[in-house]
C-alpha cells in the first residue's frame, strides 16, 4: 500500500478544519489535497464565497490551507484525513476502525478549531458510531457535538461523485461562511 505524500495542514488557531476520509490515489500522486481530475472541492469553496477566487487545484491546497490570502475574511483553513495511512480512491475499500475516530477526536480537541467541516459520509457515520458525541451528526449545521469542546461541527456532502446538487453543497458551505463573520 502506498504511503501518504500529502503535506499536513492541521495546526493550532484554525478557523475551519475540513475533515476528509483519506488520501485518494491521484491527489497523493500529485502531492496536493483535492487535486484529482474529478475533484470539485475548491470550485465549490469559491462558489460559496469561502475562498474569494477560483484557483487551479494543482496547487490550491497550498494557498487555501497554507495561507489566508484568498480565504473569506482572512480565515485560517486546514485539512485532515480520518484515515491518513490508506491511499485509496474507492472509499468502500477504506476500512475505518474505532481507533481512527478516537485519534481524530483527540486531534480536534487538541487543535481546537472554531469549526470542523466533515466532507464525507463515511467520516460522518464513523464519528456517529465511535466519536462519543452528545448528539448525532447530520448534514448541515450541527453545532457543538463533542462534550467539553468548543468546536462547532458542520457536515457537507462529498464534493463530487454523487447525486447531491451543487446548490445543496454550496448552501451548506455558505452556512459555514456566514458563521465566520
Amino acid at each position: 500500500m502506498a504511503e501518504s505524500r500529502l503535506k499536513s495542514y492541521s495546526r493550532d488557531d484554525l478557523d475551519v478544519l475540513f475533515i476528509a476520509l483519506n488520501p485518494p490515489e491521484q491527489s497523493n500522486s500529485n502531492k496536493h489535497y483535492f487535486s484529482g481530475k474529478q475533484s470539485r472541492f475548491f470550485k465549490l469553496l469559491a462558489v460559496s464565497g469561502l475562498i474569494t477566487q477560483e484557483i487551479p487545484k494543482a496547487c490550491a491546497d497550498e494557498r487555501v490551507f497554507g495561507t489566508k490570502e484568498i480565504n473569506y475574511r482572512g480565515a485560517s483553513f486546514g485539512v485532515a484525513d480520518l484515515v491518513s495511512d490508506i491511499v485509496e480512491t474507492r472509499s468502500g475499500k477504506v476500512r475505518v476502525v474505532a481507533a481512527d475516530v478516537l485519534t481524530l477526536v483527540s486531534r480536534i480537541r487538541s487543535l481546537a478549531p472554531r469549526f470542523a467541516c466533515v466532507i464525507h459520509s463515511k467520516v460522518l457515520n464513523s464519528l456517529n458510531r465511535h466519536g462519543g458525541l452528545v448528539r448525532e451528526l447530520k448534514y448541515g449545521w450541527c453545532g457543538l457535538v463533542l462534550r467539553d469542546c468548543a468546536t462547532e461541527f458542520v457536515v457537507n456532502y462529498f464534493p463530487n461523485g454523487n447525486s447531491i446538487t451543487d446548490g445543496e453543497k454550496v448552501r451548506i458551505f455558505c452556512l459555514l461562511r456566514d458563521r465566520l463573520e
